[in-house]
C-alpha cells in the first residue's frame, strides 16, 4: 500500500494540533470536457490550514511566487528586471478557496474577464453522516453526503484529524475530509500528503485587490463575457490615447492590429468554452 507523507501525530488534541502550521495535499482530478469524460486532468492542491483560517490552491502557485522573488532580487542586483512568463508551468485551476476559523466563513476568489473577484458562500453545508466506515491508506474513515453547486457528493473524513475542513469549500464535519468527490466522479479530491510549517504560508494572490460579488451577480458577469470575450479589449482599444499604439505577437515578433488583437481573444474564448463546461458549481457557470 502507498504510504502517505504524514510528519504529523494525529493523537495530539486540536489544540496542540494548531501550535503549528499544516499544509495537507490534495490530488485534485477532473474532467472539464463533459462530452469528453475519458480526459482526466490532474493539479496538485495545497491546503494550508493556520489558526486563524485555511487557504486551498494549486501548489504550482508556490513555485511561481518562489520564481517571482528570485528574479525580484536578481534584478535588484543588476538593476534591471526582464522576466519571461513564459518559462512558469501555469495552473490548470484559476480559484483558491480561503476560510475563516472558528465560523468556517468560505470565500472563492477567482478571475473574470481580467477581474479579480471573490464571492461569499451563502448556504452552509448540511451534511448527512453515514455509518459506513473503511480504511483509507491506514486511516479509519465514515462516510457523509451533502448537495452542493448542482451534484451530490460522498466524502470520507477521519476523526484522526480533528479539523473540521477539507479540499475547496468543503467543511463542517467532524474531522478532515481526506477523499471526496461527486457521485459522477467529474470532480474528485484525494489526500496524498501532509507536513508541518515553521513559517506562516501567504500567497502572493492573498493580497491583491477583489471585487467582492454575489452569486447571481458573478453568474450574470459570466454569460455577459460568454456572450463577448473581447469587450475589454474594445473599450480599451476604442480610447483615443490607444489609437497609435503598436502591439506585437510574443511568440514571433509580428505587429498585430487592434482587430488581430479582438479576433485572437474570441477565437481563444470560444476554444476556452468548448473544452471547460463541467464546473465544479454549475450553478454558478450556468
Amino acid at each position: 500500500m502507498r504510504k502517505l507523507t504524514i510528519f504529523l501525530i494525529f493523537i495530539f488534541t486540536t489544540s496542540l494540533l494548531f501550535s503549528q502550521n499544516q499544509r495537507f495535499t490534495y490530488e485534485y482530478s477532473f474532467k472539464m470536457d463533459s462530452l469528453h469524460r475519458e480526459n482526466v486532468e490532474k493539479e496538485i492542491m495545497n491546503l494550508d490550514i493556520t489558526k486563524e483560517g485555511s487557504n486551498f490552491y494549486s501548489a504550482l502557485l508556490i513555485t511561481r511566487d518562489s520564481l517571482f522573488k528570485a528574479e525580484i532580487e536578481k534584478g535588484k542586483a543588476s538593476k534591471s528586471m526582464v522576466f519571461d512568463m513564459r518559462k512558469i508551468k501555469q495552473s490548470k485551476v484559476n480559484f483558491r478557496i480561503s476560510k475563516d476559523y472558528p465560523n468556517l466563513e468560505t470565500i472563492y476568489h477567482t478571475s473574470l474577464n481580467a477581474s479579480n473577484v471573490a464571492l461569499k458562500e451563502q448556504n452552509k453545508l448540511s451534511w448527512t453522516i453515514s455509518p459506513e466506515t473503511k480504511s483509507i491508506e491506514g486511516f479509519k474513515v465514515q462516510k457523509a453526503t451533502t448537495t452542493f453547486g448542482g451534484r451530490n457528493w460522498i466524502a470520507w473524513f477521519t476523526n484522526d484529524i480533528q479539523i473540521q475542513d477539507g479540499p475547496y469549500k468543503f467543511c463542517g464535519l467532524p474531522g478532515l475530509i481526506l477523499n471526496i468527490g461527486d457521485e459522477k466522479g467529474d470532480h474528485i479530491f484525494n489526500l496524498v500528503g501532509s507536513k508541518k510549517l515553521n513559517y506562516d504560508p501567504l500567497l502572493m494572490d492573498s493580497n491583491r485587490t477583489e471585487i467582492f460579488l454575489t452569486n447571481e451577480k458573478f453568474n450574470k458577469l459570466w454569460n455577459e463575457y460568454k456572450k463577448d470575450p473581447a469587450k475589454n479589449i474594445k473599450i480599451i482599444h476604442s480610447s483615443s490615447e490607444m489609437s497609435e499604439t503598436l502591439f506585437f505577437d510574443s511568440n514571433n515578433g509580428s505587429p498585430l492590429t487592434k482587430q488581430d488583437l479582438i479576433k485572437g481573444k474570441e477565437q481563444r474564448a470560444q476554444e476556452a468554452f468548448k473544452r471547460n463546461n463541467n464546473f465544479i458549481e454549475r450553478e454558478l457557470y450556468k
